[in-house]
């Protein structure tokens, strides 16, 4: 057993590499790991399955290390070129899991949490039963967190308005199997 906790560990050391190039992201990281284990287990999620998720939400967002600090701190707008550098970090992130032991537990988190059911999200327009169930509920968070967080580009909404913007645009349709 400790042979696996040395590789999820190896996991963790990648995510801090991320965190050390940006203060924010840090605890973006742990509060999308800690609530996409709080919804896996409210959706009745199997605790093996809660535990991966758990994980993949911490992972969510290792390829931002290769995204440039004048993109991840700009305090405005980002230009359609920039946009497009940010749009690779989930493949980014992919490619640096690959050769991991454990990769396959997180993979897809890391690579789909910016998908969306109706397929306009990216990096692979996937829709409906074809979004993993970990990007899903990852993906969830990682909006409320996003919303709920003050951001180099603008303030945090309450609580209550994230909630009712997830309920309304994305959390039930998420969570649910079978969206379109």
């Amino acid at each position: 057993m400790p042979y696996i906790k040395d590789l999820l560990q190896s996991l963790f050391i990648m995510a801090s590499m991320v965190e050390a190039r940006d203060p924010y992201t840090g605890g973006h990281l742990w509060r999308v790991s800690q609530f996409s284990g709080l919804l896996a287990k409210k959706a009745g999620l199997p605790s093996d399955e809660v535990a991966r998720i758990s994980v993949g939400g911490f992972l969510h967002d290792l390829g931002k290390i290769a995204i440039p600090d004048h993109i991840l701190n700009k305090t405005g707008s980002l230009t359609d070129l920039e946009y497009e550098m940010m749009k690779t970090h989930p493949e980014v992130g992919s490619r640096l899991l690959s050769g991991h032991p454990l990769a396959e537990l997180v993979r897809s988190a890391v690579l789909s949490h910016h998908e969306t059911p109706i397929g306009t999200g990216y990096p692979h327009a996937l829709r409906g039963n074809d979004l993993p169930t970990d990007a899903r509920v990852i993906s969830i968070c990682d909006a409320f967190d996003a919303m709920t967080s003050t951001r180099p580009y603008r303030q945090a909404m309450p609580i209550t308005q994230a909630l009712n913007i997830i309920q309304h645009e994305k959390g039930a349709s998420l969570l649910r199997r079978d969206s379109q």
